[in-house]
């Protein structure tokens, strides 16, 4: 996943003030830490996606050998588990997956992708009941979204897949669509929101996809994109689930 950061602002000349008058300043108000500012969905997730990695990491090899062959999505165990009627252990796989990961670099670029975008999606979703919930169901099902399209593009085969890059990607899309839903009325943001999903898609799907054509890097781009797919359908879903009837 690539964190995208909003350039710092070009530095201004200062305004000019007026011979005789004391320039006026408002104070400003003290900046909460940023984990106070956290939504409780995204906090949440963090917490369980850290502890997840923790006790991974601290299991020997021969329990990390067990916990990925029942966590990983592999999409050849996935379709021999949907055809015998196995659905726990399919659905432990296709959710389980998304809280794994290959190393450091690869949870920390994840976190640090949700710690962007997941407020603004979240918030999208804060003027309803039940937004927590939502928005965790939410990332959860963009993951699982993700791991299906991974399925479909790899029918039979041994690989798998970890991480809850295909959930964040999701989430990015759930962004997107927070952040028109809180623009301010008049505010063009139908350009910079299509700019950002082709540079998202372009880097994420496109050089992801090259990287693993060139055995460079082992990424699953499909459920980069499976992901994101399911985050632009669902997250309009998500958003008018919870608001209170209004009368005819």
């Amino acid at each position: 996943m690539s964190l995208y950061r909003e350039g710092a602002p070009s530095g201004g000349q200062p305004e000019s003030v007026p011979p005789n008058q004391e320039p006026t300043t408002s104070p400003r108000k003290p900046r909460e830490p940023i984990f106070n500012q956290l939504p409780v969905g995204v906090a949440v997730l963090i917490g369980l996606i850290i502890v997840a990695h923790l006790v991974f990491s601290l299991l020997n090899p021969m329990a990390q050998a067990e916990a990925l062959a029942k966590f990983a999505l592999s999409p050849a165990l996935f379709a021999k588990d949907l055809s015998a009627g196995d659905w726990m252990p399919a659905l432990t796989m296709l959710f389980g997956y998304q809280f794994l990961h290959g190393g450091t670099l690869h949870i920390v670029m994840n976190l640090a992708m949700l710690l962007q975008a997941g407020p603004i999606a979240e918030a999208g979703l804060r003027r309803n009941q039940g937004s927590t919930l939502r928005f965790v169901l939410f990332f959860l099902l963009c993951g699982a979204g993700g791991g299906l399209f991974f399925c479909a593009l790899n029918p039979g085969a041994q690989a798998v897949t970890i991480g809850a890059s295909g959930a964040i990607s999701g989430v990015f899309a759930g962004f997107l669509w927070g952040a028109i839903g809180l623009a301010r009325p008049g505010q063009a943001m139908l350009k910079p929101v299509l700019a950002s999903a082709v540079v998202f898609l372009l880097i994420n799907v496109g050089l992801a996809a090259l990287a693993r054509g060139f055995n460079f890097v082992p990424i699953a781009w499909e459920s980069h994109l499976g992901g994101f797919v399911a985050g632009l359908i669902l997250y309009p879903i998500f958003a008018r689930l919870g608001r209170p009837n209004t009368p005819a």
